[in-house]
């Protein structure tokens, strides 16, 4: 199987590149940089939002099997503009690029945060939609074209909307690599609030994991991915001093933490009927590779 891969220079692009090509897919990488990153069978340069650059892959000649978005421009103020035409322009390019060569399936990746504040729980994927920032607005637009396409054109569109991913990669500036690295250092790890805001966390591997089960099933439209280790900032910090045997106190910091109350916990179930997919790597697996990572 043909598989072409967008931001493959990426957190996710990587995991997702070498868990295809595990599974025996020949995988084209595509990003901006001139040469790849991380290691894939063949590569194309091409900036999704230039319609110049993006006939490096319109005038390519291959042909895919199935085609995983990945690539995203994550950034804020002052950059929103740059955003929606790279976001919003660059999905749709790609949308018009399956239909015309014919690639039988796209699998994007979508973010969960697009409903804003979690409501009603467990969170399913008619929750209402309120975006917090221009960014998470372009991933519902991404959801919305790919349904079009789907509606206008037959082409078989998935939008999976993650919660937390953790791995190899990740922004180092958020709370998972923050506590572990602080716990194997023995450093305090410091709670804002009162430490009650949940979060699911999900392997970059099992993310991985469902776009290749969301490609070769019939998965279609909007899907939670997530895991079941639904966890406090708290327990979190708990089950890292726990699993890395760490002398790091906990303390709170008594800055307020307007998120205490928000709770996300995917259902995930939707995900699950259409594919036969489910998460494998646990909460403590997870912070036993991140500290190997940092270490």
């Amino acid at each position: 199987m043909n598989v072409l891969v967008t931001g493959s220079n990426g957190f996710l692009g990587s995991h997702t590149a070498a868990f295809l090509r595990e599974k025996g897919c020949r995988v084209t990488g595509l990003g901006r940089h001139e040469k790849p990153l991380f290691e894939v069978d063949d590569y194309i340069c091409c900036d999704l939002s230039d319609g110049e650059s993006f006939k490096n892959l319109s005038e390519s000649g291959k042909k895919f099997d199935a085609v995983v978005h990945l690539a995203a421009d994550m950034r804020r103020e002052p950059h929103n503009v740059t955003v929606v035409i790279a976001n919003c322009g660059g999905t749709q390019r790609l949308l018009e690029y399956c239909e015309e060569t014919k690639v039988p399936v796209f699998v994007q990746l979508s973010s969960l945060p697009v409903i804003g504040r979690p409501i009603f729980h467990p969170i399913k994927e008619d929750h209402p939609l309120c975006p917090p920032t221009v960014y998470h607005a372009t991933k519902i637009e991404q959801e919305l074209l790919a349904d079009y396409a789907f509606r206008l054109h037959g082409l078989r569109t998935c939008s999976l909307r993650i919660s937390a991913p953790v791995g190899r990669g990740m922004n180092p500036r958020t709370i998972f690599p923050v506590f572990v690295k602080k716990a194997l250092a023995g450093e305090t790890l410091e709670l804002a609030g009162k430490g009650t805001r949940k979060q699911t966390y999900i392997s970059a591997r099992d993310i991985a994991g469902a776009i290749y089960a969301a490609i070769n099933s019939k998965a279609q439209g909007v899907c939670n991915l997530a895991s079941y280790n639904t966890v406090s900032n708290k327990e979190l910090a708990e089950t890292i001093v726990d699993v890395t045997k760490s002398s790091s106190k906990i303390v709170f910091t008594g800055k307020e933490d307007y998120m205490d109350d928000y709770v996300w916990d995917a259902d995930i179930s939707k995900l699950k009927n259409d594919t036969g997919w489910e998460p494998s790597v646990g909460l403590e697996e997870m912070i036993r590779e991140m500290a190997e990572i940092l270490k």
